[in-house]
């Protein structure tokens, strides 16, 4: 039985290591700033197509009816924090962002406990934090995020939206 132990132990050692190693492997930026300075390229890439598909008028319908469809949630990626202290909370927020085909990052919880709900953006991405506010009843502000974010650094996870989930949106 003490080797059946001892394997066991060991076994979850090297699980915790492995973890800590992938997790160091896949760091988010320091701050909010160079997150949105890594997605505002890709915006502006994805922009000048549509412009060039506008010349051909077979594609200027077509192209323009996916372009209004999906400016703002192309690039944003979006961050519930449950700021309600209450389980579940921003679980099941991010489940209705991905429903309405958001990218989402895992949830977290935020810094601060609110009872009204705010949807923060970063420079670019009002657009997106709009689009986010108008799922849910009643609908958060939106805001320009604030410095330092409403979530630890390492929850950040790349995201230019922010929901701060308070008890208003908990049920």
């Amino acid at each position: 039985m003490g080797a059946t132990s001892s394997r066991g132990i060991a076994l979850l050692v090297g699980a915790v290591l492995l973890g800590i190693v992938l997790l160091k492997a896949t760091d988010p930026p320091d701050s909010l700033a160079d997150a949105s300075e890594s997605s505002l390229p890709d915006v502006t890439t994805t922009a000048p197509p549509a412009n060039d598909e506008a010349d051909d008028p077979t594609t200027s319908s077509s192209s323009s009816s996916s372009t209004t469809a999906e400016p703002a949630n192309e690039g944003a990626l979006v961050l519930v924090a449950n700021g309600a202290n209450q389980a579940g909370v921003a679980g099941g927020l991010s489940d209705t962002l991905d429903q309405a085909d958001f990218n989402t990052a895992p949830p977290a919880n935020a810094t601060v406990d609110v009872s009204t709900s705010t949807v923060y953006f970063a420079e670019g991405f009002e657009d997106a934090a709009a689009e986010v506010a108008e799922l849910f009843d009643p609908h958060p502000a939106t805001a320009p995020m604030p410095d330092p974010p409403p979530v630890a650094a390492g929850d950040l996870a790349d995201a230019n939206v922010i929901l701060v989930a308070g008890s208003d949106l908990a049920g």
